[in-house]
């Protein structure tokens, strides 16, 4: 009779250890997409993301020419600095929205996490159908 407690209990505890693998696998094959596309992102010499911040309330744009990064919010005036490369080892909680055409261009829209030691930022990114580069992009 133990012997049949002490098996079931192993069976069980890994039938629960193939189910958890088996999510944290499903959702990083969800994140694939997501992950090629900022690994793209950070391989192109040249790139412009304009983008707003989850109210619509300040917009910014970004643009990057190898390892320079010009930014500026609104009105405000331009400022360089070295290029932040965007780490791709953090995305999670990816969601494929739908798609939608933005300015004749033929996007797919994703929502992802991107924690960090201070918060964690929700993006929402329009990336293209043809590029598989971001086109817009919103953040919480």
């Amino acid at each position: 009779m133990i012997t049949k407690k002490v098996g079931l209990a192993t069976a069980l505890a890994v039938v629960i250890y193939i189910g958890l693998t088996t999510f944290s696998l499903a959702a990083d094959d969800l994140c694939a997409p997501v992950k090629a596309m900022v690994g793209k992102y950070n391989t192109e010499p040249k790139i412009r993301v304009v983008g707003a911040d989850h109210l619509g309330a300040i917009y910014f744009t970004d643009l990057f020419v190898d390892t320079k990064q010009w930014w500026h919010s609104g009105s405000q005036p331009w400022h360089v600095k070295p290029r932040q490369y965007a780490p791709t080892n953090n995305i999670e909680n990816c969601k494929h929205l739908g798609n939608e055409t933005i300015n004749g261009v033929e996007t797919e829209v994703w929502t992802y996490d991107r924690p960090s030691y201070r918060q964690t930022d929700h993006i929402r990114m329009w990336v293209s159908v043809d590029t598989r580069l971001p086109v817009k992009s919103a953040y919480k």
